[in-house]
């Protein structure tokens, strides 16, 4: 997602207005762009990041 957001900061991906159903499924704001849709999805992908990690210690410890 960083190499994603690095390319759209520069320009090499166009940092269009983000899809209604990206703006409803993350609360985003009505002029959300591409770029606050990345930033959402890197952001909820950590959460499932963190909770498979807590899962993998709970079962370690069984």
């Amino acid at each position: 997602y960083t190499e994603y957001l690095d390319e759209i900061d520069k320009g090499q991906i166009e940092n269009t207005q983000a899809p209604e159903i990206a703006i409803n499924y993350w609360n985003l704001s009505k002029d959300a762009t591409l770029r606050d849709v990345v930033i959402a999805v890197r952001n909820d992908e950590a959460g499932h990041r963190d909770k498979n990690h807590l899962i993998a210690d709970d079962l370690d410890s069984v």
